[in-house]
């Protein structure tokens, strides 16, 4: 993340790091999936309990979260959906 996108970014968060307003755009919106993207390890398998742990500690609705890190290839997931890993991509 550039510096340009950590000054955006810090609109939408609470000086804990908690994404506070969830934008219109879609760009914006972009941007904090990659900030939440980052609190994850590259290669680490975690299981569906583990990310919804970790999504809670910066987002409410970390279920919708989630779905939108795999939706945006930022999170990747197993066939049979059984864990969830980020990609060195």
């Amino acid at each position: 993340m550039n510096e340009q996108e950590k000054a955006q970014l810090q609109r939408y968060l609470d000086q804990m790091g908690f994404v506070k307003i969830w934008p219109g755009k879609a760009n914006k919106r972009h941007l904090i999936l990659k900030y939440l993207a980052s609190k994850f390890k590259v290669n680490h398998k975690y299981s569906e309990p583990d990310v919804n742990l970790i999504l809670r500690k910066y987002v409410d609705d970390y279920v919708t979260r989630r779905r939108d890190l795999i939706e945006a290839h930022l999170l990747e997931r197993t066939d049979d959906c059984s864990s969830y890993f980020k990609s060195e991509k």
